[in-house]
């Protein structure tokens, strides 16, 4: 459990988050609700670095661009996660009044207390609604700028402010904001795109109380909107690889070398060297490769890892001595197999761990996530680490035959479909996106529908299941898992449908489902769906996955890519009949 206490100086306000949490929920930068009050999760710069929380992941590690990734710190001994509050903009429920906490609440011992200076009995409430912007900044609503018709008035001159709301309009239109010096207005149309003209004030309340300069226009949302903070996390399995014992040392101890100087360095290595038994001379050769090993930009590593858990998914890699990671049992499915037409590879994995870090996070829309390239900072100085999770697991991977899908994905239908994606979500986007392969469309879209008939035959909630899709040149595999925080991992339920017997079942009575939505024709003949127009025919009820499971936010699907337009022989999923 993750402990959070604010910063500043007043009463201590302490609560329990789930470590899972503070990388996919509760993050840096996101608002945490505490009772009646709201804060938001301060920069890594205020964290404390515990290295007994490291969580090794070597490959994770070099595509982040950090030394270590550690683990939310987790009660007194490894300390605490410290939190700001956010909005300072606060109300009182029965005398109305609309003001910063400082000037709002009472302060009877030196210390505030969150109750209304004026009335003394109410618990103030934080103000419904913040301010954000595409690149990552948030802060209070403008309330003043707002009912002043674009004019920013001072903290003072007579125009304190009061909330009143009309309990039988339950809309924006039913919230009036009053000013002192008589001005008021509604807060019907304070949301959304397009609703404030002012410029973002480049605040970032989670890091410090700088600005920076911005030149974005601020977006009004509700303070418990989803798009008030999406997380960007990355991830990677733990696949066994071909490492020397001289290099599984020094992945352990990688980190602890970061800022010495190189005496200091070979010293440290000779002792590391004599307590883990391996040769000096090949610890000291490891540790110059890994030093002068060439930089690489994100999508290169990003490839490079996907590419290594593709190769370790397609290999057997059997239990030793039941302390192992990764276990992993393929089994070849040959052509003349029940859908050997379409598989050519079903393993079974018993055991998998997943690495996940929080890398960044965006506000308002996610295409920054989407880019690689998340504006939100974790810290406003370079810390070095980022916080990281460990989950267990178990999966099955299918490896689709490369002949089929390289053959389809050149048809008229296949290029068609992803162009008419690309061009919808480009249209949506104001701006160029990365391409959109046939191949990777089909893939992600037979992945879907797979897992929904997994979750109906194995009595796990779709929820519970992830995909993992390799849609790289050469690659066309599926990894559909489900993974736990805890020690023991999951039971064992989803792996033991792992056969090729069973995955050809579920395939066939995938493709069955696919032919049919309760939503046709209108969802087999849209166009344009989704957030962001980044779907074609998928919907709720056919290929909509909960967006937990989805790696990619339930984007880039098309039911059409599997079961064609009605000319012969056009979806994948018909082409190798």
């Amino acid at each position: 459990m993750a402990i959070t206490k604010k910063i500043r100086k007043s009463p201590p306000i302490k609560t329990s988050i789930r470590r899972t949490h503070m990388v996919t929920t509760y993050g840096v930068g996101s608002l945490l609700p505490v009772e009646s009050e709201s804060f938001m999760i301060a920069g890594l710069d205020h964290w404390r670095a515990d290295n007994r929380l490291q969580v090794d992941e070597r490959r994770l590690c070099e595509l982040l661009g950090v030394s270590r990734l550690l683990a939310p710190p987790g009660g007194e001994v490894s300390g605490m996660v410290p939190m700001v509050r956010f909005p300072e903009w606060v109300s009182c429920p029965k005398c109305n009044r609309l003001d910063r906490f400082g000037r709002l609440a009472d302060k009877p011992k030196g210390e505030y207390v969150n109750r209304c200076r004026f009335c003394i009995s109410p618990k103030l409430v934080p103000s419904r609604f913040v301010a954000c912007c595409p690149t990552g900044h948030i802060q209070d609503f403008p309330y003043r700028y707002w009912v002043h018709r674009g004019t920013s008035m001072s903290d003072e001159g007579g125009h304190s402010m009061r909330i009143i709301t009309n309990p039988a309009d339950s809309s924006l239109a039913g919230i009036t904001i009053k000013c002192e010096c008589g001005a008021s207005r509604s807060l019907q149309g304070a949301l959304g795109s397009g609703s404030l003209s002012m410029r973002c004030g480049g605040h970032s309340p989670w890091l410090d109380k700088d600005t920076e300069e911005c030149t974005e226009r601020l977006v009004g949302l509700q303070r418990g909107a989803s798009n008030v903070w999406f997380a960007d996390v990355r991830s990677a399995l733990t696949v066994d690889r071909d490492l020397t014992k001289a290099e599984e040392v020094l992945e352990k101890i990688l980190s602890e070398l970061d800022g010495m100087r190189e005496s200091d360095v070979t010293v440290y290595l000779g002792i590391k060297a004599r307590q883990h038994e391996v040769d000096e001379s090949e610890l000291v050769s490891a540790y110059r490769t890994a030093k002068s090993a060439r930089p690489r930009d994100y999508a290169e590593a990003s490839r490079e890892l996907r590419a290594a858990e593709y190769e370790a998914l397609g290999r057997l890699h059997p239990e030793d001595d039941g302390t192992k990671t990764f276990v992993c049992f393929p089994s070849d499915v040959s052509p003349t197999d029940r859908a050997g037409d379409l598989i050519d590879l079903v393993s079974r994995v018993p055991r998998l761990r997943e690495v996940r870090a929080l890398s960044g996070f965006a506000r308002v829309s996610t295409s920054q996530v989407k880019s690689g390239a998340p504006a939100g900072s974790l810290s406003r100085a370079k810390v070095g680490w980022l916080p990281a999770i460990e989950v267990l697991g178990e999966g099955i991977f299918v490896r689709f035959r490369d002949d089929v899908l390289a053959t389809w994905e050149t048809s008229e239908l296949a290029r068609g479909r992803s162009q008419m994606l690309q061009d919808a979500a480009e249209a949506a986007a104001g701006q160029a996106l990365p391409p959109i392969s046939p191949r990777f469309l089909a893939l992600h879209s037979l992945s879907h529908s797979v897992l929904r008939q997994l979750a109906l035959d194995t009595g796990y909630p779709a929820s519970s299941i992830r995909e993992r899709v390799y849609a790289e040149p050469g690659q066309a595999g599926v990894l559909l898992y489900t993974a736990t925080a805890d020690a023991a991992g999951s039971l064992g339920g989803l792996c033991s449908h792992g056969r090729v017997d069973n995955i050809a079942k579920i395939i066939e009575a995938a493709t069955e489902a696919a032919h049919w939505c309760s939503a046709d024709p209108v969802c087999l003949e849209a166009v344009a769906t989704g957030a962001g127009a980044t779907n074609l025919a998928a919907c709720h009820s056919c290929l909509l996955a909960p967006e937990v499971s989805c790696e990619h936010q339930n984007r880039y699907l098309d039911r059409v890519c599997l079961v064609g337009d009605g000319t012969p022989r056009s979806g994948l999923l018909l082409y190798r009949s």
